[in-house]
């Protein structure tokens, strides 16, 4: 959905189908541009410059933010969350999309809270398959050599 007066945008589209999909990840427009949050902690933001050329801002590491903006020119220190190693990227025409989520699901990865990035790991194929075994069978598969030492009589300690 758009603002009153802005129009579709193919790459604006993308990157919100990319930050979607993270773990209770939603759009924000604070200060009249859109920043995607999860937990109320804004993770990327993204707007067009003067030129009209779209610009994401994101968070990693220090020492990856001293790298990538030393070493390519479409990175650069961002305004007011710089300090803590925020960045900004220019995508340019044609963006590589894989490298785009890359940084957005880096940036969520440090922004999240630990619950959060769990689910992400998790992911649903592995919550639907985890939630499907019978608890018995879970408990079996956790600890296979306990079961098959009290079975035999053994101990763990035993020499």
């Amino acid at each position: 959905m758009y603002p009153a007066g802005m129009t579709a945008d193919p790459m604006h589209d993308r990157l919100l189908a990319i930050t979607l999909k993270l773990p209770g990840a939603y759009e924000d427009w604070p200060w009249g541009s859109i920043h995607c949050k999860v937990d109320g902690k804004i993770f990327v933001g993204w707007g067009r410059d003067d030129d009209g050329e779209m610009c994401i801002g994101i968070r990693t590491t220090l020492d990856k933010q001293s790298i990538l903006v030393e070493s390519d020119p479409r990175f650069s220190i961002a305004k007011y969350v710089g300090k803590y190693g925020g960045i900004d990227m220019k995508l340019g025409a044609k963006p590589d999309w894989s490298e785009v989520e890359h940084f957005i699901v880096e940036s969520y990865r440090l922004i999240a809270p630990k619950k959060r990035v769990k689910e992400l790991d998790v992911g649903p194929a592995a919550k639907a398959a985890s939630g499907t075994r019978p608890r018995a069978a879970k408990v079996a598969a956790r600890t296979p050599q306990k079961k098959a030492a009290a079975k035999n009589g053994r101990t763990r300690h035993a020499p």
